[in-house]
């Protein structure tokens, strides 16, 4: 007992780990952004004064994690701006925060969006052009907040970013009393450092800042050289020019703040990083389902202990299916035309090629037939009440589990990429080893709909494409025999190793190489070429359907694994068949209690034999009922026919009958 609640205890302490490591995401407290999700998104962004831009990004993915670094100094460039606009960050990975990323039309990460002031519920905001430096963030941004200000859209709580035209000293007369200086930056049109130094001050109490566009008296002025200029005037009616300025944004903001003696802690709501407002630690008909379905001729080796140093786990594969499904999938916010046609066909060869256990592929197939009757198009949302509804105890979709051959030293490496990678790698080989042979077979289709995957709901962007540039380049003129479909994947995959060794994605602990290296494999090696053919070799043996360990894998009851146990099960019924009923039912009692745990100890349960069985008890019981009374009135009426033929004899003098006296 004591053993079996620490089991227990271990167990949920994993899955603990394993979901706060899955929500750890790229940016934690520390960053100059908001960490947003489903808790907290509507009532940040919905119906605020300030305005929003938001980075939609998911954790695993590659082009997220290179462009993490360029958000968060963006989050700090302009970590001044929050009276008009803040930065946020919403990880898609997060299964809570799927129903947010769909309803956005998020379609690939990163994506950023932006949200005017008082957006209401529903509104979806604006893509920002592609930028890929902090400048061109911050320039894409002010064009969006004085875009908004001329449509009269904006906030009075913005800072006024539209051009100013007159004195400096006419600013103070409409402000309030506490307001004692007036700053006006003079440059060129469209001057993003000037407009950038009115958003970088306009939260001091004390000061008011605008923007003037040079006219020809202020190129007269100060010279064309002369410029950006700052012209700062106080209530005493003295107005100065400061020659120290510089011409930077930075520089300016900083000779202000000199000047007027500005500190930070000045700011009306200033909030130190770690309390910042939502801030928080990010963290189809069965086929072939006799080869290809666990619940038949599975090799008793694969449940051994006995592993390769290379590997190939279920739980990465599953893991990488129930996230493309549940995520990807059900992100959409429509999937229809060649998207619908897209996954209409990777489903298939999911059923068709993926070794899947009987539930899991159960599932799978399910989910195919559905996709395959819903016409023209189907809703994100609906796909998600189809996924919660085909989950029972003959359909599982796994939740997600700890990460084993695709674990990476952080959170953000490795994991549903290489998940995915392994995946695909699995569909090809069993698509050739089992149907390879076939008139029938096409060697491209595999990795076509691999293709039609990636392209249309693999949801790092900047990876979709290298794959579909990949795919485009020499796929369908390389791919001419089964074996063919193998090594295009392969050779893909070393590509992308070979891109992206050394890249900011790359985990520390798992360098990117060619595969297979010498290490696991030593004949695919000669010298420094590879032997495509001893490759080709090698991987039909890794990731064989019979080579996969389940180690890791959740429990799922199901139906024998395999032949010899399916002959055991029917010796043991047979056993039972012939035993007495009370031993019939100690068995079946016993095994209602190995089947429904301790967890159900308080509750009942019935099978159909435990409901036969009664309904034959109850019988029985009423026929020796029945037996029992009618024994017992039969002999009370004998008793009486017989004292009333004794009663009516004649009698002698002494009192006994005839008979009794003969």
């Amino acid at each position: 007992m004591v053993a079996g609640r620490a089991g227990t205890i271990l167990l949920c302490l994993c899955f603990i780990w394993c979901f706060t490591s899955i929500e750890a995401g790229l940016y934690n407290s520390t960053d100059d952004v908001v960490i947003l999700d489903h808790t907290n998104f509507s009532s940040s962004v919905h119906g605020t004064e300030n305005a929003w831009v938001v980075e939609f990004y998911n954790t695993w993915c590659g082009h997220c994690v290179q462009f993490a670094p360029t958000w968060k100094l963006f989050g700090r460039d302009v970590r001044d701006w929050e009276h008009t606009i803040k930065v946020g960050v919403l990880d898609c990975a997060v299964d809570e925060n799927v129903p947010i990323c769909r309803e956005h039309d998020i379609m690939g990460y990163p994506t950023i969006k932006l949200f005017a002031a008082r957006t209401t519920k529903g509104g979806t905001g604006s893509d920002m052009p592609h930028v890929s430096t902090v400048k061109e963030l911050n320039e894409a941004v002010i064009d969006f907040l004085v875009e908004k200000q001329k449509a009269s859209s904006g906030s009075n709580s913005w800072a006024n970013l539209q051009p100013y035209k007159g004195e400096a000293q006419a600013l103070l007369a409409p402000a309030s009393g506490g307001v004692r200086w007036a700053v006006v930056v003079i440059d060129k049109t469209k001057s993003y450092a000037a407009q950038s130094v009115v958003l970088d001050l306009a939260g001091y109490p004390s000061i008011v800042v605008r923007y003037k566009e040079a006219e020809a008296e202020d190129v007269g002025r100060f010279g064309s050289g002369g410029l950006p200029a700052v012209v700062v005037a106080g209530r005493d009616g003295k107005e100065e020019v400061l020659s120290d300025a510089g011409k930077s944004r930075d520089k300016m903001t900083a000779a202000i703040m000199k000047k007027l003696k500005l500190r930070r802690e000045m700011v009306s709501g200033r909030k130190s990083t770690s309390m910042r407002e939502g801030a928080g630690d990010g963290q189809p008909e069965e086929i072939n389902k006799d080869k290809l379905n666990y619940g038949d001729d599975l090799p008793d080796a694969a449940f051994t202990s006995l592993e390769r140093g290379d590997q190939v786990f279920m739980v990465d594969i599953e893991n990488a299916v129930s996230y493309a499904i549940s995520h990807e999938v059900a992100q959409q916010k429509v999937i229809s035309g060649k998207k619908l046609l897209a996954l209409q066909e990777f489903l298939d060869i999911l059923v068709r090629y993926l070794p899947a256990r009987p539930k899991v592929h159960s599932f799978l197939s399910k989910f195919h037939q559905y996709l395959l009757n819903q016409g023209d198009s189907i809703e994100g949302n609906k796909v998600s009440e189809v996924i919660s509804s085909l989950q029972s105890k003959e359909s599982v979709l796994p939740r997600h589990q700890p990460w084993i051959g695709c674990a990476g030293s952080d959170p953000k490496f490795r994991g549903y990429p290489c998940g995915l990678w392994t995946t695909f790698h699995v569909l090809t080989v069993n698509s050739v080893l089992q149907d390879g042979a076939k008139r029938f077979y096409d060697p491209l289709r595999t990795v076509k709909a691999i293709h039609g995957y990636v392209k249309f709901f693999f949801g790092c962007s900047y990876c979709s494409e290298h794959f579909q540039a990949m795919y485009a380049e020499d796929a369908e003129s390389s791919i001419k025999v089964a074996d063919d479909t193998i090594l295009w994947l392969w050779r893909g995959h070393n590509k992308v190793n070979q891109r992206l060794k050394g890249d900011v994605s790359e985990d520390p602990q798992h360098p990117k190489q060619q595969f297979p290296p010498p290490t696991v494999c030593p004949s695919c090696w000669q010298g420094k070429d590879i032997n495509a053919r001893e490759v080709l070799t090698y991987l039909k043996t890794i990731y064989a359907k019979g080579a996969l360990s389940f180690r890791g894998t959740q429990a799922i009851p199901g139906p024998p694994r395999n032949r010899q146990e399916k002959v055991q099960q029917q010796l043991d019924g047979s056993r039972k068949d012939r035993k007495h009923i009370g031993v019939l039912m100690s068995d079946q009692n016993k095994k209602f209690s190995k089947e429904r745990g301790p967890q159900n100890s308080g509750s009942w349960s019935f099978t159909n034999t435990d409901i036969s069985l009664c309904v034959f008890l109850y019988g029985a019981s009423t026929i020796i009922i029945m037996a029992v009374y009618c024994s017992v009135v039969i002999r009370r009426k004998m008793r009486r026919k017989k004292f009333v033929e004794s009663y009516k004899l004649p009698h002698t003098a002494d009192g006994s009958t005839p008979e009794m006296s003969t």
